[in-house]
């Protein structure tokens, strides 16, 4: 039996709180979370590799994007946690993921969605680069680590277009795309001091994600708008608990980043089912979410802050109540769109 893409990209789902837990330790802790970074972004490139041989199923446009964000969660919320990038940077990100992916749902009774555009490819490898570099930096502030791979970096990519350029006479906007922002993070990583070397390359991976998402935004604001006025306000009750979560991390109590990183993780996947079954024409359980879910945990999380408890006991509350109940919407949204995964898509 041969091994499927969504295989791969489940088996890379259930190893990804495995970083989470490394980043926290030292030297060679970190390292290994490095490695497995390492090893998780080249099984994202295989079982993209055969997708493309075998043909793309609907199991696995639902899988491989949620893996990409949930990657984007185990790692970049240890990196807010630890103090290594600031919260403005961060959360930017997480709202650009969840807007984009709410939009493209909004859009889609009756069509299949949008294709993913080139940036949002680059996107995403940048972020996952980019995430390995600036713990590389954080881990070795000398910077000759991080120099030293941005330097074999950036020599194999010359290598490669040298040798393709001398077969086809021309490079791929990709190719050329990589050198560019290879150059670019070397010589960041010369001129510039270890800690401005990871906020530029946070803020240049916020940049990409803000530019790669305004793409979206503008294609998908129009259909979002022709479904009524409501549109927008469901559009934002929609992503508020996952982003009012994280927006609560820098006043959370210690070891609260693991329920952040819990409650992104799972509200990615839900999005996802959601999406998923408006593309096929399957119940949307989302309408129930956003008319009674979201509003019972934002009115209990105002009550027990105004009523005395503060933020010392709302935030704890809330960020406990939130991973329960998005827990429990998951299995729910799983059993009610079973169908959909017993389509044996898994093996194929």
């Amino acid at each position: 039996m041969r091994i499927t893409a969504n295989q791969i990209t489940a088996l890379r789902i259930v190893i990804l709180p495995l970083p989470l837990f490394l980043i926290y330790g030292g030297t060679t802790s970190r390292l290994a979370a490095l490695i497995i970074l390492a090893i998780l972004g080249l099984t994202d490139y295989l079982d993209g590799l055969l997708a493309r041989k075998y043909g793309v199923t609907s199991l696995g446009r639902l899988l491989d994007p949620i893996a990409d964000k949930i990657f984007v969660a185990v790692t970049l919320i240890p990196l807010v946690d630890l103090h290594i990038l600031p919260m403005w940077i961060v959360w930017p990100i997480f709202f650009r993921e969840f807007l984009v992916t709410e939009m493209r749902r909004f859009m889609t009774p009756g069509e299949k969605g949008l294709r993913v555009t080139e940036l949002a490819k680059i996107k995403t490898t940048l972020q996952m680069i980019g995430v390995g570099l600036i713990l590389l930096t954080n881990t070795f502030p000398d910077k000759l680590v991080t120099i030293a791979f941005l330097s074999g970096l950036l020599l194999a990519t010359l290598f490669l277009a040298v040798a393709i350029y001398s077969k086809s006479g021309n490079l791929t906007s990709r190719l050329r795309t990589a050198l560019l922002l290879e150059t670019l993070g070397f010589l960041i990583a010369v001129l510039f001091p270890a800690r401005q070397v990871e906020l530029i390359y946070g803020f240049i991976v916020l940049l990409v994600t803000l530019v790669s998402g305004a793409q979206y935004v503008w294609a998908c604001l129009p259909s979002v708008l022709s479904q009524g006025p409501g549109s927008l306000a469901d559009l934002a009750i929609s992503i508020v608990i996952p982003l009012l979560a994280l927006a609560l991390l820098p006043v959370a109590p210690p070891k609260a980043h693991l329920l952040v990183v819990l409650i992104l993780a799972v509200e990615f996947a839900v999005q996802g089912i959601d999406m998923w079954a408006v593309q096929e024409g399957k119940f949307d359980l989302s309408t129930y979410k956003r008319k009674f879910l979201i509003p019972f945990l934002l009115l209990v999380f105002l009550g027990v802050w105004c009523c005395g408890g503060g933020l010392t006991s709302a935030v704890p509350a809330f960020l406990v109540l939130c991973s329960a109940t998005s827990i429990i919407y998951l299995i729910l949204d799983v059993w009610f769109h079973m169908e959909l995964f017993q389509r044996g898509e898994f093996f194929q």
